[in-house]
């Protein structure tokens, strides 16, 4: 007669095999075409690469080493990132997936709805940004006229199918910003911001910001317009207007650097300064009134 200890050591036995056979002949290349097709539903240049991908406990994927690309260019690295779904939406039409992920020193949380498992089907994605290092960003670090570093967090969504009939929005915030400029404009070669937010959208490939304001020791404004989306990003079309009003510390600066003529520094401090952008983010131009 088989003792109850020897049925309990053939199940453990054959627990631990299904696990290590799970682990071993896990479908990583399946679920990574998986996630590349629905990125390619946000935006067609957009793949994924990670070190790892694994199953893990509760029921979900981990994954290590993950860059987000865009035309073979890295936009990010996560240092991982995990993914589980909602069990209680597993039964129904719209289902749900849970992800958090490690990324430039902060965090990203969200969620995805499904409500088609097919590559195409519609697709909202939720996600919260906590505490991340504009600095450490691969996307930020292009060949753009200025450095960026600061502290990023907010809320973006995303609706649609495939694009570009998606629709991206977004509300950020970005605390102690600095902007370094690689070649200082009228003798300024860093802004620092206390707070700046952002209210924007992006949809078939233009990005329009709603509202941009900043409020920092040397200077305050706001911006809004659009940018046409290009690759690379530096090429990206600018069209935007806006209003800077110098605190003292700025305006006595601009007072002694810039040309006379150009604006009229005695109302700087009360009215500000309107400008308009055109260009390129890499070729910007800049007209002032």
């Amino acid at each position: 007669m088989v003792s109850a200890k020897t049925i309990l050591a053939y199940l453990l036995y054959a627990l631990l095999a299904a696990i290590l056979f799970l682990v071993l002949l896990f479908p990583d290349q399946a679920v990574k075409a998986y996630v590349d097709s629905r990125l390619a539903a946000i935006d067609p240049s957009l793949s994924m690469e990670a070190e790892t991908i694994r199953p893990a406990m509760p029921p979900g994927l981990k994954m290590t080493g993950v860059d987000l690309n865009r035309n073979n260019v890295r936009l990010a690295h996560f240092e991982d990132a995990r993914m589980s779904p909602d069990l209680a939406t597993v039964l129904q039409d719209k289902k749900q997936v849970r992800f958090q992920a490690r990324i430039a020193g902060g965090t990203v949380n969200g969620r995805a709805t499904l409500e088609d498992t097919g590559p195409a089907g519609p697709l909202r994605v939720e996600a919260v940004l906590s505490d991340i290092r504009l600095g450490k960003l691969d996307a930020i670090k292009t060949h753009v006229p200025f450095a960026l570093s600061g502290s990023l967090n907010g809320r973006m969504t995303h609706d649609g199918t495939r694009a570009p009939t998606g629709m991206t929005n977004g509300l950020l915030n970005v605390s102690d910003l600095h902007i370094t400029l690689r070649e200082p404009f009228f003798g300024i070669s860093e802004l620092v911001m206390d707070q700046t937010d952002a209210d924007f959208s992006v949809s078939s490939g233009n990005l329009r910001l709603k509202s941009l304001t900043f409020d920092g020791p040397m200077v305050e404004g706001k911006i809004t317009g659009t940018i046409e989306l290009r690759q690379p990003v530096e090429q990206s079309r600018l069209n935007l207007t806006g209003n800077a009003k110098p605190r003292p510390e700025l305006l006595a600066r601009l007072q002694e650097t810039l040309p006379q003529g150009i604006v009229n520094t005695r109302t700087l401090g009360t009215r500000g300064l309107t400008f308009r952008v055109r260009g390129s983010i890499d070729d910007p131009d800049l007209s002032m009134r």
